[in-house]
């Protein structure tokens, strides 16, 4: 059986992958504010935090919610650099180091530069995702079969006879590629209560296991038998290629 270039794939991959999401995310930077428009996703990403005290009304907002404190720490993130949000983090009680306890009562409030409460989004955690994927589609189909990533590893799509695939077998390509990625999108905009980032905090509190354990477990099997089986069991021949026609071929 000829061979997969598994290696040179995944090496393409994880390639294409971080140049096109930083690609997507300096394409958003001018849309953010930093305040309720904020950036995610950067590479570089820095917090700064400093000890600030609370004002009397400030206080008794957070203990209407259960947590007493007189101080709350003030953060500011960056992502590559640029301003990504200020957020005010009151907890019920610090550690001996003054940091904040593991089993303390936190309060995360998103803060504007002006110091007022917002309530943020993050279109790049959106976007992103969706650009990535029309760029590569773009990039594959306008470059003969070849990414950034495939270039350096060189490697390269083609069509079952040869031919360089069209722009609809591209996409049908790329989009089979990442399903369950996709899938996994979806689920975390129209059911954010079932997203991977609803569901790790629940596993660190130990509070809905079964539902933990049934998320974590199904996406990890679906990974698993769409993207590591087939090398076992078809020597690297991906569904994804053999449901669009395609091949991935040295190319020299």
């Amino acid at each position: 059986m000829e061979p997969r270039h598994f290696v040179r794939r995944l090496i393409a991959a994880i390639i294409d992958i971080i140049l096109l999401s930083q690609i997507a995310f300096y394409a958003i930077v001018p849309f953010a504010n930093g305040d309720s428009v904020r950036l995610s996703g950067g590479i570089y990403q820095s917090v700064s935090c400093r000890t600030v005290p609370l004002a009397p009304e400030s206080k008794s907002y957070f203990g209407d919610q259960g947590v007493e404190a007189a101080n709350g720490s003030l953060c500011n993130a960056y992502q590559n650099g640029f301003f990504a949000g200020s957020t005010l983090l009151v907890s019920s009680h610090t550690n001996a180091q003054g940091g904040i306890a593991e089993d303390a009562t936190t309060i995360s409030v998103a803060l504007d530069r002006a110091g007022q409460q917002v309530s943020p989004v993050f279109p790049v955690a959106y976007l992103q995702p969706v650009l990535v994927l029309v760029l590569l589609i773009l990039i594959t189909y306008l470059f003969h079969g070849q990414t950034f990533g495939k270039t350096v590893t060189r490697i390269h799509v083609i069509k079952l006879d040869g031919d360089h695939p069209g722009l609809a077998q591209v996409a049908q390509r790329e989009v089979l590629k990442f399903a369950p990625a996709i899938v996994l999108f979806f689920v975390g905009v129209f059911a954010p209560r079932y997203s991977l980032e609803q569901v790790v905090p629940l596993l660190q509190k130990g509070e809905n296991i079964p539902l933990v354990l049934g998320f974590l477990g199904g996406a990890t099997f679906i990974y698993i038998l769409w993207w590591v089986a087939p090398m076992i069991w078809w020597n690297g021949a991906m569904p994804y290629d053999r449901l669009s026609k395609t091949l991935v071929e040295r190319s020299y």
